[in-house]
């Protein structure tokens, strides 16, 4: 269920590079709790690629009139997907292993780490293993050396919703960058999630930007690694 947005752009994002944006909405994910919800696009001379997308008036826009390739970047972050493709009628749509299995009408999407993927002139990928219950896929975009994760990681300042605070507080989030304690129960095969942390942070990565939070921008590897390390993740 979700709200009206406040705002279709990530206001708070600073200008990371020239193709490279983003968009907002916001997700009720328990009476009482709101928290943000952020896609992220970056085009090039011939193509616009969306991951995560949110479905507002702003960022269908920003796709009108390109070969766009849709991205869900988790087997739970598809709330907004049917939209997306009717209106923006992806010319490839992928997903990471076990999205068409959880949903059928997507059948013929193309599967992270079993697909050659021919984008990465846009942005580079790393399965994060490990995890069979969302098999997140997290990305990275060279030119602005910024880091894009679903939930790896949450960075969510300004709670809204009077139960906000005391929800985030027990995932261990409330108004900090941190990873959620949620992780811990997740991630069931430790070394595969460990040797997929170690590809991610072979990136030179300085920002970081996720579905639900703020961008963190400086010094954003060591702070990532913090935060895993914070939850004896690695």
């Amino acid at each position: 269920m979700t709200r009206p947005q406040i705002s279709e752009t990530l206001g708070s994002a600073p200008a990371l590079s020239s193709n490279l944006r983003f968009f907002s909405s916001e997700l009720r994910i328990l009476p009482g709790v709101v928290i943000p919800l952020h896609s992220m696009l970056v085009e090039t001379a011939t193509k616009a690629v969306l991951v995560s997308p949110v479905g507002t008036p702003a960022e269908l826009t920003a796709c009108e009139g390109k070969q766009v390739i849709l991205v869900e970047p988790s087997l739970l972050h598809h709330k907004r997907l049917a939209k997306a493709v009717q209106r923006l009628e992806p010319t490839e749509l992928w997903g990471p292993d076990g999205f068409a299995d959880k949903l059928p009408e997507f059948k013929d999407a193309r599967v992270f780490g079993r697909d050659p993927w021919p984008h990465d002139d846009a942005l580079s990928f790393a399965v994060i293993e490990g995890v069979p219950l969302r098999n997140e896929v997290v990305f990275f975009h060279h030119p602005s050396r910024t880091l894009y994760t679903a939930d790896l990681a949450f960075a969510i300042m300004e709670p809204k919703g009077l139960l906000a605070p005391i929800a985030l507080r027990a995932l261990g989030v409330y108004r900090q960058f941190a990873v959620p304690k949620m992780w811990n129960r997740w991630v069931k095969d430790k070394p595969a999630f460990q040797r997929s942390i170690e590809r991610v942070l072979a990136w030179p990565i300085e920002n970081i930007a996720m579905a639900h939070g703020d961008v963190v921008t400086g010094n954003a590897r060591e702070k990532l690694f913090n935060a895993l390390r914070a939850r004896e993740l690695v």
